[in-house]
């Protein structure tokens, strides 16, 4: 019994962080698609690619937050063992008093900023987080309260399979916490995905550039694309286009871009990726490191 009550314990929390990874690759890659004009849904990517993109993002957030969660609870055990010592002790009644405070001041502080319709990428992503706290630092002044004020009061026997009220509390609270979290998650993710789409906006020439082949005319009107045709009869290819530049290869088909690509006024072409169609040849950049 106790074996699978921990592996309970373990396979809980990681399926959290699994669905958490995949739900931020998915929104990092939507923001990151969104800023060439496309839909996420065109990239046909799997549960394993999401993973793969969040992954390298996720990890100081993800350490972040687990080294936090094991210092709270280092805390409140270090805080419970004194108040069981000195239960009556005035301290605590002002420990409980700020800690509510803290809690209800940002919990404002996230409602302001979310009514802010103007507000950074920064403070996007801070907002739910400020309201977490908020909401997390009161219900723990409120539980930290209760129990300097009934410190050995012992726990009333379950006459019913219902939640009462105290337990009702925690279920609220608790889904409060994860509306927030996956909250957070996105706006995030928006923000790591615009900021990559930034960085790649920025150094165009750094991605690999694509030479297309093709027996018949793509009539690709892109600026920045020079379309040649070739008069040989016998040559199995009779188009060449230059000035295209590797965003994206998925679900059998390439994403590119133009070297002059710009967000105002920028096309990004897709082609399949058939080479009984096609030609596609790589060429690296020479302003790549």
């Amino acid at each position: 019994m106790k074996t699978v009550q921990s592996l309970g314990a373990v396979i809980g929390p990681t399926a959290l962080i699994t669905a958490v990874l995949f739900y931020f690759g998915y929104a990092k890659t939507a923001a990151f698609s969104e800023e060439f004009g496309l839909d996420v849904s065109l990239f046909g990517l799997s549960t394993q690619d999401y993973l793969l993109q969040s992954i390298h993002a996720m990890i100081i957030p993800l350490g972040g937050v687990l080294i936090g969660g094991l210092a709270l609870l280092w805390a409140h055990r270090m805080i419970s063992r004194h108040l069981e010592l000195n239960p009556h002790r005035v301290l605590w009644r002002w420990v409980a008093g700020l800690l509510a405070v803290a809690g209800v001041a940002l919990f404002a502080v996230g409602l302001v900023w979310n009514a802010d319709l103007h507000r950074s990428a920064t403070v996007r992503v801070l907002t739910p987080l400020s309201l977490m706290l908020g909401v997390g630092l009161f219900s723990y002044a409120v539980l930290f309260d209760r129990r300097r004020r009934r410190p050995n009061r012992p726990t009333p026997p379950a006459t019913s399979s219902a939640p009462g009220l105290p337990g009702l509390s925690v279920i609220l609270i608790s889904i409060v916490l994860a509306v927030g979290l996956v909250w957070e998650v996105a706006e995030y993710a928006d923000k790591k995905g615009r900021q990559e789409a930034a960085i790649v906006r920025n150094e165009l020439d750094l991605l690999p550039g694509v030479v297309v082949y093709s027996p018949k005319s793509l009539d690709i009107a892109a600026d920045g694309v020079v379309e040649t045709k070739f008069e040989e009869p016998e040559s199995a290819y009779r188009f060449r286009y230059d000035g295209l530049k590797l965003l994206f290869h998925s679900n059998g088909r390439f994403f590119l871009v133009p070297e002059s690509w710009t967000k105002d006024g920028g096309a990004t072409v897709v082609l399949p990726d058939d080479d009984k169609s096609m030609r596609v040849e790589f060429v690296h950049s020479p302003h790549a490191a």
